[in-house]
């Protein structure tokens, strides 16, 4: 089920703006780190692992809209996984390319938890992602 991240998507590109120093260095690398961790989940069909990485919401929703545990739920839908190739953090999210697929992370009181999976840009509408709260 393909869902929009409206307030994920768009609103990391306009939560901290142009302004200098504000994901750099040690949060990138936090933010990169776990979607690693996410696409080997992927890439290993480990599906309770890349559960785990989810945000608390993200994976209420994804049960609510599968109708199933996260495990099947996630397993079935064939989300990519893939290298990381950038990651732009501002303040508690965060986004991150890899060579296949589109990541929207959320910084919470434990760290950093995958929001959104599985997206594509819709020109200039906000990204439809296959996971996301």
């Amino acid at each position: 089920m393909v869902r929009e991240t409206t307030g994920v998507a768009f609103g990391l590109v306009m939560l901290c703006g142009v302004s200098a120093g504000c994901g750099a260095g040690q949060r990138e690398s936090e933010a990169s780190a776990v979607a690693e961790d996410f696409t080997a989940a992927l890439d290993g069909d480990d599906a309770a692992a890349a559960c785990a990485l989810l945000s608390p919401e993200t994976a209420e929703a994804l049960v609510a809209s599968e109708g199933q545990a996260c495990e099947a739920s996630i397993g079935s839908l064939g989300l990519p996984g893939g290298a990381v190739a950038e990651v732009e953090v501002w303040g508690d999210r965060a986004q991150v390319s890899t060579d296949a697929d589109v990541l929207f992370l959320v910084e919470l009181g434990d760290g950093w938890k995958v929001a959104a999976a599985g997206c594509l840009p819709d020109g200039d509408r906000p990204y439809q992602c296959e996971v996301g709260s």
